[in-house]
């Protein structure tokens, strides 16, 4: 297979399923829609799938004892989208914000061309269209299924703006953070403003409870280790008049090691409970154990990605690109499965990903389906 030349005859397909699919953002286990467009495109390209519930598929191509997966996250977020493209959502306050559109194109137009060269293939190649990616829910939803316990080797890729378009980054190690996230209910005694000295303030509680948890990563980690605890959200009081009896803190922390996770999680509950009772409140803390672990990159399987990336990409294409302390439930599947996940540039001058301004450069999905093929045909 010319994978250049083949990708660049399919590229304008490719870039009509993006801009289809943008059209059309559903969150985590609502994408019905756009299920039943990848289920439209993979029975006009004569590819068997098995469903999966109650949203995304997998699909199957080949034949062989060895059994690669190529997967694609298909939902959206609740974001108002403010780019003004020609494309943009049809659903007033949802968007592909993150890049998924693009994503689920680059399968597709990899399915496409697979397809046309399936007696070339010396494997089976399933295709995963995951659901729930932004809920963490997706990964362990499709591993549940069992239709992956045959798979032998994963491979995956996120677009990201603010890496160069037409750049990509294959690298072994740590590349995504773990996520865990937290809530803090605060309860301290309400009443009049003006007779504070009768009252426990719930919201002086919560900021020093906020500026108390900045400590976690200054103080309490090795410097050369890093973490990201971040409170989100902040909801206090009922009127301004009114000193509040109840606030709740809602927020996320994200790790690169197991050790660096249980230790913030710690010191979370502790600030937390500490800094209530000394200001004459309580307060309780719910931390469920994390959404997925970090994503970290084997070396065998980067191995395999980079020899055949390098077929069809030039040396100055392959960038370095540090972890990121974003998450992402691709990880879920390298706990059981030998596994690589690439970073994809979608254009060094384009608003972050969740912004309701992103976009991509659709030099990117290009990019995207050559690195899925070179995958896929390496032996």
């Amino acid at each position: 297979m010319d994978i250049i030349r083949e990708v660049n005859a399919a590229m304008e397909q490719i870039v009509q399923y993006r801009q289809d699919l943008h059209r059309h953002p559903e969150t985590a286990f609502e994408e019905q829609k756009t299920t039943r467009y990848i289920k439209r495109q993979l029975q006009e390209m004569n590819i068997p799938y098995t469903s999966l519930n109650p949203t995304g598929a997998v699909a199957e191509i080949g034949e062989g004892s060895r059994v690669i997966a190529l997967r694609a996250d298909i939902d959206a977020l609740r974001v108002e989208e403010e780019t003004g493209c020609p494309f943009m959502s049809e659903s007033p306050g949802y968007m592909h914000a993150c890049g998924h559109d693009g994503h689920m194109a680059v399968l597709l137009g990899a399915a496409q061309i697979l397809k046309k060269h399936e007696k070339e293939l010396k494997k089976k190649i399933l295709l995963v269209f995951q659901p729930a990616e932004e809920t963490a829910q997706g990964a362990n939803m499709v591993l549940e299924s069992g239709l992956l316990d045959c798979v032998n080797e994963i491979f995956g890729l996120h677009i990201f703006s603010g890496i160069e378009a037409g750049k990509i980054s294959v690298e072994a190690g740590p590349r995504m953070a773990a996520t865990d996230w937290f809530s803090i209910d605060i309860t301290g005694r309400a009443g009049h403003a003006g007779k504070p000295h009768l009252c426990t303030d719930a919201t002086v509680i919560a900021a020093a409870t906020i500026m108390n948890l900045q400590t976690v990563v200054s103080r309490n980690l090795d410097p050369l280790d890093s973490a990201v605890v971040t409170v989100g959200k902040m909801v206090s009081g009922t009127a301004r008049n009114v000193i509040s009896g109840h606030a709740r803190l809602e927020g996320t922390v994200r790790t690169f090691s197991e050790e660096t996770e249980q230790m913030v999680k710690e010191r979370v509950i502790e600030i937390a409970r500490s800094t209530a009772g000394q200001l004459g409140g309580e307060a309780v803390v719910d931390y469920p154990p994390s959404s997925h672990p970090p994503l970290v990159n084997g070396l065998a399987a980067v191995n395999r990605a980079r020899q055949g990336a390098e077929k069809v990409f030039s040396e100055d294409e392959f960038v370095h690109v540090p972890p990121m302390m974003l998450g992402e439930d691709y990880s879920n599947y390298l706990k059981t499965i030998s596994g690589a996940f690439a970073f994809v540039g979608g254009g060094k001058d384009q608003f972050p990903n969740h912004h309701s301004r992103f976009d991509m450069d659709e030099r990117a999905l290009l990019s995207g389906v050559k690195l899925m093929l070179a995958y896929a045909m390496e032996e």
